[in-house]
């Protein structure tokens, strides 16, 4: 009965199924070609999360041209939103510095953003930065640490006081957080110099270090430039059910989260590749990230039943957000068509 039912629905609507499939060839070719920061700004580290069907990206910015050092660049989180992958409006900031002397974000905020949802409550995760000054350029008394803000919706979000001062436990940059279902936990990874750390936590606050899931020697076969350790994605492979993390320069396959073998290259451009000094940051003679490549500071997210790797693409001071559709294969991936 059933299959009488398809045949007389596709006797009736003959060309239905061919458009309904060429919309959906031409949505995943679109978010492919797109190209996102909003106007004259740039975008680095980024996440996103979908919520009612729309997408909410989260990522610091900064004035093309400049870089990180320049003061205005890179010192909160930033939220957009979008319904498709391609049209994208900015909303403001989300997350900003705490301005405050002493506290661990009080030059930049919001760095490498990474937010999970525990019943109905959204965390975000993200790297600060102190030091002395941008203007004058005087990094004495360099510290980072990990930041948390809490949400009900999004886009109203508070920092808890209790860590508000000197950020979460852990240590490192870059954090991105999982939930480890089999065994009732969270995961959070953060970057170390040529490295990468894992915590474990009950309860999203209070964390224990579990060991180095990945060290130098892991790393340094990957192919990029700047430190292989940065921008780390942990999630579990779809088919296989095993643990992969993302780097910039590769990626990396295991039955146990806390550790990982090191990382195979990707077979495509990826990561970020430095330029011999001299440099002038911000006007594109620094790094590249490839355009035709996917990029730095991979996402993973799955969109309409395609799956997508995020980065972010161009030169330092011009970078913008490109989404591109990749495969599961039984071990690992490939960059989809």
């Amino acid at each position: 009965m059933k299959a009488a039912k398809s045949t007389l629905f596709f006797l009736l609507f003959p060309g239905l199924l061919f458009v309904c499939f060429s919309q959906t060839n031409d949505a995943k070719k679109q978010i492919k070609a797109a190209r996102y920061a909003p106007p004259e700004m740039y975008i680095k580290d980024h996440c996103l999360i979908l919520k009612d069907k729309e997408w909410h990206l989260f990522a610091p910015l900064g004035p093309a041209g400049s870089m990180w050092h320049h003061e205005g660049s890179e010192e909160s989180a930033e939220h957009m939103v979008s319904e498709d992958l391609i049209h994208w409006k900015y909303l403001g900031t989300a997350v900003a510095s705490d301005k405050t002397e002493g506290y661990f974000d009080r030059i930049m905020c919001g760095l490498a953003p990474s937010i999970v949802k525990s019943k109905d409550k959204y965390y975000m995760y993200y790297s600060g930065w102190d030091f002395k000054s941008k203007k004058p350029p005087n990094f004495e008394g360099f510290r980072q640490g990990i930041g948390i803000a809490v949400s009900s919706d999004l886009v109203t979000w508070e920092k808890p006081e209790e860590y508000a001062k000197d950020g979460l436990t852990p240590k490192g940059s870059d954090p991105v957080v999982v939930k480890d279902e089999k065994n009732n936990r969270w995961l959070l990874f953060t970057a170390r110099s040529n490295a990468v750390a894992v915590y474990e936590s009950i309860d999203l606050f209070h964390w224990t270090e579990a060991g180095m899931a990945l060290d130098e020697s892991d790393l340094k076969v990957g192919m990029t430039g700047m430190n292989p350790g940065e921008s780390p994605f942990v999630m579990r492979h779809p088919l296989s059910g095993k643990w992969i993390i993302f780097m910039n320069g590769g990626y990396s396959v295991s039955d146990d989260p806390l550790s990982f073998p090191p990382i195979i290259p990707y077979p495509f451009k990826s990561g970020i590749y430095t330029f011999p000094k001299p440099h002038d940051e911000g006007k594109g003679t620094y790094y590249y990230a490839e355009k035709e490549g996917s990029g730095f500071a991979h996402e993973i997210i799955e969109f309409n039943g395609q799956w997508y790797m995020t980065g972010a693409v161009g030169t330092d001071g011009h970078t913008k957000l490109k989404i591109t559709p990749i495969e599961w294969t039984k071990e690992a991936f490939r960059l989809a068509n």
